[in-house]
């Protein structure tokens, strides 16, 4: 079983939603911040026992794997808990219409605001209770509790990701961005340099990883790079994982052996090639790591012209990285967003709004701040309903 994943989604994912409602609490007010600063509090004292509950299951462990379960069903449960006020709080303003379509009436929820906030609050209070009661447990069953490296533990998403472009990721607001990252790219004086970084840098939502796919799809990059890898860092910046990755994605070997292996494999398939390479997600700030990887790559005797896009939330992990100029990225306009949400309502075709439903989709629209993937998101949510 593998624990140390489990736990990391079960636990950090959660983590990071409760950091982003505390600070939407202050501002909505909606009555049940002690509970949510409780559940805040509950969770990262579980994690002190990830790592021995990860030990223990080795070995077999009976007792630790259903600790596991549970800890895993206990998560699912503020997972839905946290969704449900996220969908709270971008549905608040707008009003329940009486003549609606289907599809309005599953975008909106019609649920009284006082009657919504004690239904969350006692479900938040049932949650940090089941996990007062798992604490209880981990110490009966011997687990013991280990706190991590401050500097290593960060509230992240533990997602994978990968370059295919999904019916839903539509580029809008962000065609003239992604033509001048092609151009950089493929047409830039830097293409005299044996290896260019590109950083696609900004806040969570606003649409950097299907930027980076939409700039790997175009026709120019399939021209001018020999090759191209896609590989998804994430929580984990480890430099022989990573060369790894590219190696299986080059050749279909799945690599387990030493670095060195690893390069004189990947010199036999990138030699002589000019080669693009899109780093998803990256979230390590340690300047040495950075130069391994770079170092290690340019042992590769790779052609001229080779560049790498790395996405990050980070502006620290950006400046680490870059050699190009960085994209601007600006948050969507309210008619761009409410275009993200009518593609994704509209799976028919059809272009045909009517007007009771556009003025909500709008105020909807309205709502996602600016951020593509907050309207992807609320489409999804709605078919959840449905």
């Amino acid at each position: 079983m593998a624990v140390e994943s489990v736990l990391t989604f079960a636990a950090e994912g959660i983590l990071t939603k409760l950091t982003d409602l505390a600070a939407q609490e202050f501002r909505m007010a909606w009555g049940f911040k002690a509970e949510l600063r409780k559940l805040s509090q509950s969770l990262p004292i579980l994690q002190d026992f990830l790592g021995d509950a990860a030990e223990k299951a080795k070995d077999g462990g009976k007792a630790v794997e259903d600790w596991v379960k549970k800890l895993k069903d206990i998560a699912d449960e503020a997972d839905d808990v946290l969704e449900e006020i996220n969908y709270d709080f971008l549905r608040r303003q707008v009003e329940l219409q009486n003549q609606m379509g289907k599809k309005v009436l599953n975008l909106l929820s019609a649920s009284n605001p006082i009657l919504f906030r004690q239904k969350m609050a006692h479900r938040i209070r049932k949650i940090s209770a089941s996990l007062a009661e798992l604490k209880n447990e981990a110490a009966f069953i011997g687990l013991v509790a280990k706190k991590k490296d401050p500097t290593s533990q960060r509230i992240r998403e533990d997602r994978e990701t990968n370059a295919f472009i999904g019916k839903d990721e539509i580029i809008i607001g962000r065609n003239a961005v992604v033509s001048d990252i092609v151009t950089t790219l493929t047409k830039s004086k830097t293409n005299e340099q044996n290896l260019s970084v590109m950083a696609i840098v900004g806040m969570p939502g606003l649409g950097k990883t299907t930027l980076a796919k939409s700039v790997y799809n175009e026709g120019a990059i399939d021209e001018y790079f020999n090759k191209k890898l896609w590989v998804c860092v994430s929580n984990t910046f480890n430099v022989n994982s990573i060369l790894a990755a590219m190696l299986e994605l080059l050749s279909g070997k799945v690599a387990t052996t030493s670095q060195q292996a690893l390069l004189t494999n990947l010199q036999e398939e990138l030699s002589g090639k000019r080669y693009f390479l899109v780093l998803d997600d990256v979230w390590n700030d340690e300047k040495k790591k950075w130069e391994s990887l770079k170092s290690c790559l340019s042992k590769l005797n790779s052609a001229p012209g080779s560049k790498i896009i790395v996405t990050t939330r980070s502006g620290i992990v950006a400046s680490i990285t870059e050699t190009l100029p960085q994209p601007k990225l600006k948050l969507l306009s309210t008619d761009e967003c409410w275009s993200i949400l009518k593609h994704a309502a509209c799976s028919d075709g059809s272009s045909d709004i009517p007007l009771g439903l556009e003025r909500i989709g709008r105020e909807i629209a309205k709502n996602c701040e600016g951020l593509p993937l907050m309207a992807k998101k609320e489409i999804t949510r709605s078919e959840r309903r449905e």
